[in-house]
């Protein structure tokens, strides 16, 4: 899976200008049907603007088409889950609280505060999040990645990122799930694959 971040960036680049250009010749058409259309409509009784109509018409579902082909384009790379991620961590929300489980059951718990736990992945390889809810809905939002998925109770979301940079990439939850939810924060912390397994070990023979 790509950076989602760049596929979004790429994906907006595409989206801001045509949405000028789109808004510059809707108020040019309009502007052009409230001055020359009606004067023609009273003099003739009919419209004579069908060709530019039908050309007109025919040019905004080119450009609808471009822009599903162009979403589809980088929405598909970012749901694909590879076969042998790096790593698998199933992600818990909860009111109000994220809980981290690592194979042989180790778990970095962040309940609501503005300074949750942190934890840690590898960098450099896909790592596949299984995600689910125990109560409402909630969203797992990484901002820093422009990545958004729901997490649905009694449903298992499963998705792939990659860490391509070390550091710390904060998380929200997305979706309103009650009294706390602007304090339902995590903090996922980006490091080398060596210092990942070092942190792996050490947590394994703490539990």
């Amino acid at each position: 899976m790509p950076d989602t971040h760049h596929a979004y960036e790429h994906l907006q680049g595409i989206y801001f200008p045509i949405a000028i250009a789109v808004f510059g010749v809707v108020c040019l058409g309009v502007a052009a049907l409230l001055i020359g259309g009606a004067r023609r409509s009273r003099a003739t009784g009919r419209s004579d603007m069908l060709p530019l109509e039908i050309l007109y018409a025919s040019g905004l579902a080119a450009v609808v088409a471009f822009l599903v082909w162009s979403t589809f384009g980088a929405e598909t790379p970012v749901d694909r889950i590879v076969a042998k991620p790096a790593l698998r961590i199933q992600v818990t929300a909860g009111q109000w609280s994220w809980r981290f489980r690592y194979p042989n059951g180790i778990t970095v718990a962040a309940v609501a505060t503005w300074h949750p736990a942190v934890a840690l992945v590898p960098t450099g390889s896909p790592v596949e999040f299984d995600g689910i809810s125990e109560d409402v809905i909630h969203g797992f939002w990484v901002p820093q990645l422009r990545f958004q998925r729901q997490l649905l109770p009694g449903h298992v979301t499963r998705f792939d990122l990659i860490f391509n940079d070390e550091g710390l990439y904060g998380g929200v939850c997305s979706v309103y799930c009650g009294d706390q939810h602007t304090e339902m924060h995590f903090e996922l912390e980006a490091v080398s694959p060596q210092v990942f397994g070092e942190w792996l070990a050490r947590e394994r023979r703490a539990t």
